[in-house]
C-alpha cells in the first residue's frame, strides 16, 4: 500500500509505504545519496549513534570503523560534535589500503592527518537540528531498514525514481508517483511486511 499525503509547498510531503522485507534494499540507493533526520545537535557522534540511533558501543566500535563528518574522516567519535546541517557518514572498515587509511584510529591514520576531522571547541548546549546521513556497505544493511521505518526525509525527485523502479509486487496502489510542483523534500516511512511463517 501507497498513501501520499500532500503537503504546502515548499515543504515535505509524506509517504508512506509498504513493501515486502526482500524488497526494502528498493531503498538502499536513498540511504547511500544522502537523507535527513530531525536529530539533537551539539552532542558527539557517540551519543547521537547511541541515543538516537540506539546502538550499543560494542556495535559501534565493532561494525562503524569509518565515519566521515563533512566529508573528513574521524578518529575521535566522542570529541567530533554534530552541529546543525552537518553531514554524517557511517561505514564498516573498508577493504585496502584506502580503506586502512580511513579506518577510525587505524595505524594509517597519521598518514591523512591533514584532512582528519578536527573540532575546534564543543558547541553550546544541545538542541535539535537537521542533519544529513548517508550509509554505506553492512551499516546500510543493518541500520538501513531500521531508520526506514522510524521515517527519513528523502529529495522528492529521487524517491519518485525509487518508486517507479519497483517492481509492481513492491508496492500497491498508484503506478508512479508524480511529485507536486514545489515539492522538493518527502518525509518516507517505510512498513516492512513480514514474511508469514508457514
Amino acid at each position: 500500500m501507497m498513501e501520499w499525503l500532500q503537503a504546502a509547498p515548499g515543504t515535505a510531503g509524506r509517504l508512506c509505504i509498504n513493501v515486502p522485507a526482500d524488497r526494502v534494499h528498493c531503498f538502499f540507493p536513498l540511504l547511500q545519496k544522502g537523507f535527513v533526520l530531525g536529530v539533537p545537535v551539539g552532542c558527539p557522534i557517540r551519543t547521537l549513534l547511541r541515543d538516537v540511533l540506539g546502538l550499543t558501543d560494542e556495535y559501534i566500535e565493532a561494525r562503524l570503523q569509518t565515519v566521515f563528518l563533512d566529508g573528513k574522516p574521524v578518529d575521535d567519535i566522542d570529541g567530533a560534535f554534530i552541529r546543525d546541517g552537518a553531514t554524517l557518514a557511517l561505514a564498516p572498515a573498508m577493504p585496502g589500503l584506502m580503506g586502512a587509511m580511513l579506518r577510525r584510529g587505524g595505524f594509517y591514520a597519521p598518514m591523512r592527518s591533514e584532512i582528519t576531522h578536527r573540532d575546534d571547541a564543543a558547541p553550546r548546549g544541545i538542541r535539535e537540528g537537521r542533519i544529513t546521513m548517508k550509509l554505506f556497505g553492512m551499516a546500510l544493511m543493518e541500520l538501513g531498514p531500521k531508520l526506514l521505518e522510524n521515517g527519513i526525509e528523502v529529495d522528492a525527485g529521487d524517491l519518485a525514481q525509487v518508486v517507479g523502479e519497483l517492481l509492481g509486487d513492491c508496492r500497491e496502489g498508484p503506478d508512479s508517483m508524480v511529485v507536486p510542483e514545489g515539492q522538493a523534500r518527502v518525509a518516507l516511512r517505510v512498513t516492512i511486511a513480514q514474511e508469514e511463517k508457514k
